[in-house]
């Protein structure tokens, strides 16, 4: 609950009229880090088709060879622009922080409660790839596919998601209701 009298939009935007000079320093500390990281990918790109990583024709690939060449990219990319980016912007922030006053500290702690995410989503992609590969396509290229291959892959994912998360979830739901229903006999009734 928000005890400031100004809106919860206000207090951000003195927040940021108050720290304009950290706000540019971490912009720029960002721009730098989005260009290197896009450096690295290009970088990369090329490397991996000369060296052999992955195919050269995008339709011989195959998800072992997206899953090899997104983790070796992860690898670079962490290498060459996360160590030193995590580092200064560890430095400076914490520089930072502990000149905030006591309240502003306090306040900074209530912000950025994120509500919600594609949990559900990430869980298909990865129940999809264990789908793939035991379907045996891991390392069959993506011009063997046929669109059913990819759309029946896809609903297997999504049904053994609902039937591993689903169904416990489901029982919870009618236990819980049942619970519910035997303290406040009377709720029952309205439903």
């Amino acid at each position: 609950m928000n005890t400031d009298k100004a809106l919860p939009g206000e207090v951000e935007k003195r927040f940021l009229r108050r720290h304009w000079k950290m706000v540019i320093v971490l912009a720029v500390l960002f721009s730098g880090a989005a260009i290197g990281a896009l450096l690295v990918l290009l970088w990369f790109v090329a490397t991996a088709q000369a060296t052999g990583l992955v195919p050269l024709v995008l339709g011989q690939w195959s998800i072992g060879a997206v899953i090899t060449f997104i983790l070796h990219l992860i690898f670079w990319e962490l290498v060459l622009v996360g160590s030193w980016v995590i580092l200064v912007v560890a430095v400076i922030f914490v520089k930072w922080y502990r000149g905030l006053p006591a309240e502003e500290r306090a306040g900074w702690h209530r912000r950025g409660k994120r509500e919600g995410s594609d949990a559900f989503g990430f869980l298909v992609g990865l129940t999809w790839l264990i789908v793939v590969w035991f379907d045996g396509r891991w390392n069959l290229s993506f011009e063997t596919w046929t669109f059913n291959d990819w759309v029946y892959s896809f609903l297997a994912a999504v049904f053994w998601d609902l039937l591993i998360f689903g169904v416990p979830i489901a029982l919870y739901f009618i236990w819980w209701i049942r619970g519910e229903t035997k303290k406040n006999p009377e709720s029952a009734d309205k439903l």
